[in-house]
């Protein structure tokens, strides 16, 4: 409630409204939540795990965009607004850990937000906070070092380095697993700790 800035009462209203129409999931780490290339139509809400999400470049290259943990909503907006028209998403969305959640219809849950005020402020408080996000991301990726990005990964994702696998790590960082690992070597040598799992 805090991330996005809001009120408990919000929250519950909220909540109470999509559990109409939400489905239990369960998923397998490595199983996809979302394909590129197959139009979005649901929202997974994650009451357990972590997704990721990216897209694979020109050249074929797969790129992490970010991740969700518990208590979010594994999203991508842009591609269920163009799954209404049957176009295909552009990201996918994967475990990274075994998941446990809830599935919403994206037309259903878009029919029970005109209709409820709360529900819209709500979204518009997620939509800002995901564009904040994304501007941060911006900015730390054209204007840091590797090391400096690390270091942004984790005050962002903070305990997430244990329960994620160092290629993805990479990805998200823009770097190859290799020099993951010699970050972290970096990085505990320098501070004396042992690296994290």
């Amino acid at each position: 409630m805090k991330r996005i800035d809001v009120t408990e009462e919000s929250y519950n209203e909220v909540t109470n409204t999509l559990a109409t129409i939400a489905k239990p999931f369960h998923v397998r780490k490595g199983e996809y939540l979302q394909h590129a290339g197959v139009p979005a139509t649901q929202v997974h809400w994650l009451a357990s795990g972590v997704v990721r999400a990216g897209f694979f470049n020109r050249e074929g290259v797969e790129i992490t965009l970010r991740f969700y943990r518990e208590g979010e909503s594994a999203t991508t907006l842009t591609d269920l607004i163009n799954g209404e028209s049957g176009q295909p998403a552009v990201q996918f969305l994967v475990a990274e850990t075994p998941i446990h959640g809830f599935t919403l219809d994206w037309k259903a849950a878009s029919a029970l937000r005109a209709e409820n005020e709360v529900m819209q402020s709500y979204h518009l408080n997620i939509a800002v906070a995901g564009l904040q996000s994304l501007a941060q991301r911006a900015y730390t990726n054209g204007e840091t070092s590797a090391q400096e990005r690390l270091a942004a990964f984790r005050e962002e994702y903070p305990g997430l380095e244990a329960r994620i696998s160092q290629r993805a790590i990479a990805s998200y960082l823009g770097i190859t697993p290799q020099y993951m690992s010699r970050l972290r070597r970096e990085a505990e040598a320098a501070t004396g700790e042992p690296r994290q799992p």
